[in-house]
């Protein structure tokens, strides 16, 4: 985080508490520009293209409308994975009918995508598809900065297995509760891990619950205190950023249900990229917005900020029955 920041912050907080004290003298602060910075949100999964989406920061306290939102992406770069060229592809080229099935393979609002012309960059024609063991060398170019990273993706490990069980948090509901899974944590030290679960069954408007595969808050974690170890642990429900669905805004936000099938997607990854996510995460749960100029990411891009991911995923499907 930039000392100005904290000491604007420090300023703030100051007068806060003279203000609850009960001061009614007047300050006023006057926050820091800063340049903004390239965001790089990149990954590559085995089997599949790469994807990277790059965006700008932008002010701490600027709006954060669709508007807003779509104007932070940038559209003009070039783009390279070892050496080989990537395609852009924007949503103002795709048709509004296939708009919902883009929304759940990239991950970006559906709104979103109509309401702005967004970019990605990836590669069309098979030419690079990720494999595991295989490291992959980023190269962007970008309004006149030169970007790099490099990632590898680990060998995956399948999940022990998988099952549902009631969180018991009321009495008498035999119905909500998390997915809880058995791992086997390899004796080399420095694994990591991402979770991804997607309601498969169908809602009350006839569609899949979930559109894509969500990571709730915390979803990435390392082997450091269970090396070599068998364990048990459990993960809540994720949501999409600013879901409007009934079950994300009442009793039933966080949790499965009993009837739900759910398809769990258990990643392997690097050690730095959980650091990117475990930051990002304690960032987002403290100050709510991560990549604004205060936050304090560990990014494992050179001259910019974001991840750049190899993913080596393991699937299991599961209904959630007690």
């Amino acid at each position: 985080m930039e000392l100005q920041v904290l000491i604007a912050r420090a300023a703030l907080a100051a007068s806060a508490t003279a203000l609850l004290a009960g001061c009614s003298k007047e300050i006023t602060v006057d926050l820091p520009e800063t340049e903004p910075r390239v965001v790089v949100e990149a990954s590559i999964e085995t089997g599949q293209p790469p994807i990277v989406f790059l965006t700008r920061t932008q002010s701490f306290f600027a709006p954060t409308s669709v508007a807003s939102i779509a104007s932070t992406y940038i559209s003009d770069a070039r783009v390279w994975v070892n050496g080989d060229s990537l395609t852009r592809i924007c949503s103002s080229l795709i048709p509004d009918s296939l708009i919902d099935e883009v929304a759940a393979s990239t991950g970006i609002d559906a709104n979103l995508l109509r309401a702005a012309n967004i970019c990605a960059w990836t590669s069309l024609d098979g030419t690079i598809e990720g494999v595991e063991g295989q490291t992959y060398d980023l190269r962007v170019e970008t309004e006149g900065k030169v970007i790099t990273s490099s990632t590898t993706i680990p060998n995956g490990l399948s999940l022990d297995s998988t099952w549902f069980r009631l969180a018991n948090q009321q009495p008498g509901d035999d119905s909500l509760g998390f997915i809880w899974a058995r791992l086997s944590d390899p004796d080399t030290a420095g694994n990591a891990y991402r979770w991804y679960a997607q309601r498969i069954n169908s809602g009350a408007d006839g569609e899949a619950k979930d559109a894509s595969f969500i990571a709730p808050f915390f979803s990435a974690f390392e082997d450091r205190y269970f090396n070599g170890r068998s364990f048990e642990f459990a993960f809540n429900r994720g949501q999409e950023p600013y879901s409007t669905a009934e079950d994300d805004i009442n009793g039933e936000r966080g949790y499965f249900k009993r009837g739900d099938t759910v398809v769990v997607k258990f990643c392997s990854i690097g050690l730095n990229e959980y650091r990117f996510f475990d930051s990002f995460y304690s960032n987002a749960s403290s100050q709510g917005d991560v990549f604004s100029n205060p936050a304090n990411i560990v990014s494992n891009i050179d001259g910019g900020l974001g991840v750049w991911v190899g993913y080596a995923p393991r699937l299991d499907t599961l209904v959630c029955a007690p």
